[in-house]
């Protein structure tokens, strides 16, 4: 059984590094993210890493809890999802309504 998001999530496309892989998220919340990347992770392996929007960066630990691969020959992205077991306070900045894209008034 899958388990239910508690945590609501919002459509923000933020720079993920983990390790050297660049990818992007699709979606946020407080408890985690979905990102598009080439190559993914198998689900509950451990990840380290920084989100990276508005000039800050996040400083984050957590899992794969799931992942979908997509196909390299087709340049097609796969997706994973991660939970934090650890993200740095300013992830709320992120999250909240404060929080516009540069250039945005």
């Amino acid at each position: 059984m899958r388990k239910v998001r508690s945590d609501d999530r919002q459509r923000r496309r933020f720079r993920v590094m983990l390790g050297n892989a660049v990818s992007f998220t699709v979606d946020v919340s407080a408890g985690g993210f979905c990102t598009e990347a080439m190559r993914v992770l198998l689900p509950g392996t451990p990840v380290k890493g920084t989100i990276e929007a508005l000039g800050k960066k996040v400083v984050f630990a957590g899992r794969v809890a799931w992942n979908s691969p997509g196909d390299a020959t087709l340049n097609v992205r796969g997706r994973m999802g991660i939970a934090f077991a650890k993200v740095g306070p300013e992830i709320t900045d992120l999250l909240s309504n404060r929080a516009e894209p540069r250039g945005v008034a």
